[in-house]
């Protein structure tokens, strides 16, 4: 199937198509659309431009929470709350009003403090959202999850949660709340396969972490990872999942793919040729940053909860003495259930579509991923802003 009728019908190689109710099966704002605001600008800006202006006192958590709730409410009046896309966290302006307090007595806790985010909805917060624990049940967890909790710790301002699939139905081309401006940061959870391909087709960076081999239950046995778009904001999001809030400027190296041994994967190539082609320019970026590429063809992913002896990804990286593979990040691609960290960064676009540049590392080697795709990043800076829909462009003013 080409990309372009994946993304137009919410598909991909592997995954169910999200089904559409009759009604909406959870609570969304659903107000007359928002009259345009000066301020709309600065929610597709960055994390970084906000955090300046709040610093300069120009801005506050609470109106940017409620700008961005405000494009949600208008995306709802063009027919998404049909769809059960998002459900919105009642206390969200509660609690940006509890991060400016902090601020004004200067007590900023990070980079996140005071940035709204999204979660995936399976990720259980202790407060009055509901949390999806199989479809399509959901109920009320009685307190926030370790992913939540330290979110909350990092001054994020949890503004709801979206089941970040089902907006393949909705008249945005892929899964991501992120992609429509509807927050400029999301959580996913790689139970199913589902942080750094959607992402991917969305034009965002997306870091799968090093995955856990033990069993468990819902998304804390899930690998959680960040969506955001740019390399630095990701970084953020992930210090912050790890429990370092104040990390600012984690391995962000513009010259992080100098010395670098990377080995071109082949065996994600061939689904598209147009895609291969962007991949093919990006690798030549890579050489041109000072990497050295390796054609190599790492082998299939293990059982879908692998053992760390069955390391098969990480024997080759060994034996080939390779800092990290490469390729296009890929829907349905055959390392999707890895337990290596995995990075995706935007490359370029094919038809209009965007395309995403993968690097895989060794178990725990997220640092590095992250200085490589920064490096690409800053020497490219292909991400564009999505080109929505006249309808969706006019409600998200």
């Amino acid at each position: 199937m080409q990309r372009s009728h994946m993304l137009r019908n919410g598909t991909y190689p592997g995954a169910t198509p999200a089904a559409v109710p009759a009604r909406a099966s959870r609570p969304v704002l659903s107000r007359p659309t928002a009259p345009a605001s000066p301020m709309a600008h600065l929610l597709d800006a960055g994390v970084l431009p906000q955090q300046q202006m709040m610093r300069a006192g120009k801005l506050s958590s609470h109106a940017l929470t409620s700008q961005y709730l405000a494009r949600i409410r208008s995306l709802c009046s063009i027919g998404a709350r049909a769809h059960a896309g998002i459900e919105i966290n009642p206390d969200a302006l509660k609690i940006a009003l509890e991060m400016d307090r902090e601020r004004q007595v200067r007590k900023v806790r990070g980079p996140l403090h005071g940035i709204p985010i999204v979660l995936r909805d399976n990720i259980a917060t202790g407060d009055r959202m509901k949390t999806r624990t199989q479809a399509p049940a959901s109920s009320h967890a009685g307190c926030d999850s370790f992913i939540a909790s330290r979110l909350r710790a990092a001054g994020a301002v949890i503004i709801g949660k979206s089941n970040l699939r089902q907006w393949a139905a909705v008249s945005v081309p892929h899964a991501s709340a992120s992609w429509a401006g509807l927050t400029i940061l999301a959580v996913d959870s790689e139970a199913d396969g589902s942080i750094v391909a959607p992402a991917s087709s969305c034009g965002l960076v997306a870091i799968q972490p090093t995955g856990r081999a033990a069993p468990g239950q819902g998304a804390e046995a899930a690998t959680a990872g960040p969506m955001a778009p740019s390399v630095r904001e990701a970084a953020w999001l992930l210090a912050a999942l790890s429990g370092d809030s104040g990390a600012d400027g984690l391995a962000l190296d513009p010259a992080g793919l100098r010395g670098r041994r990377i080995g071109v994967a082949r065996a994600l190539f061939g689904q598209c040729a147009e895609t291969d082609a962007v991949i093919e320019q990006a690798l030549q970026v890579l050489r041109e940053q000072g990497a050295e590429l390796i054609e190599t063809m790492p082998p299939p992913a293990p059982a879908p909860a692998p053992a760390p002896a069955a390391d098969a990804i990480g024997d080759l990286l060994r034996g080939l003495a390779l800092d990290a593979l490469a390729g296009p990040t890929c829907q349905g691609m055959p390392l999707a259930r890895m337990v290596q960290p995995h990075i995706t960064v935007p490359a370029g676009m094919v038809r209009g579509l965007p395309v995403g540049l993968s690097f895989i590392g060794a178990l725990h080697a997220e640092p590095q991923l992250i200085a490589m795709a920064y490096a690409y990043e800053q020497a490219t800076l292909h991400r564009r802003m999505p080109a929505l829909p006249s309808s969706i462009t006019e409600a998200l003013r």
